[in-house]
Parts: C-alpha cells; structure tokens; sequence
C-alpha cells in the first residue's frame, strides 16, 4: 500500500510539474506568437520584404513548427489543468476523476491534432 501512494504522489508531483512548465511556455512564448501573427505581420511593423507570405518566418521552417508546437501544447495543457483544478474548486470535487478524464482527454485529443497538422504541412512540403 505504501509504495501504491508513493507512486501516484510521484506521478502528482510530474503532473504539476508539466502544468508549471505549461504556465512558463504561456506566459513567455504565448505572447511572442500572438505579437507576431496578430498584430506584426498585419500593421507591418515586423521587417519583411513581402516577398512571401508573412507568416513564413513562424511557419516557413522547422524550428517555428516546433515554436508552435511547444507553445500551443503547453498552453493547452496549463489551460485545461487550471479549468480542473478551478471546477472542483468551485463545488465539483465530487466530478473529480470524470473531470481530470475529461480534461486529460481533450489535452491528449488536442496535442494528437496539432502534431499531425504541422506533420502534414511538414510533409506537403510548406515547412522547410
């Protein structure tokens, strides 16, 4: 029995570590994205000589598809994992294990997509 909870605190204590890491990326790389995409390349205040498709400098090459990747899966999964912890705390605490079902699903769902999307723009040949 007691190597049972230690396992799971071990497993608890990665889960929050991947949620602290997923608050970093979002605090740090969230904004860079939104900064380049939104509001840079659309009022072209970003140097770009216009020769192609101004979201080529995030998207044209591999070291931007993993930018993206890192950033919307780490924002996914702190997202989802705050939305958790906030539902139960707000009264869900009997919803526990359906809402980290849930929750954990929709991560899991939401990474698989984003993976195969920017495989598949790696392979149509749009990422370099």
């Amino acid at each position: 029995m007691k190597a049972e909870t230690h396992k799971v605190a071990r497993l608890h204590a990665m889960l929050w570590g991947i949620f602290s890491l997923g608050g970093m990326i979002a605090a740090f790389l969230l904004p860079v994205l939104i900064y380049m995409t939104a509001i840079a390349y659309p009022y072209s205040l970003w140097p770009f000589n216009g020769a192609r498709d101004p979201s080529f400098l995030v998207t044209g090459h591999l070291l931007g598809a993993l930018f993206i990747f890192v950033t919307i899966a780490g924002s996914l999964y702190h997202g989802i994992f705050r939305f958790q912890s906030a539902l139960t705390e707000v009264g869900l605490l009997k919803y526990r294990r359906a809402l980290e079902a849930v929750g954990y699903f929709i991560i899991f769902v939401g990474i698989i997509v984003l993976a195969y999307y920017l495989v598949t723009w790696y392979l149509n040949g749009t990422i370099t």
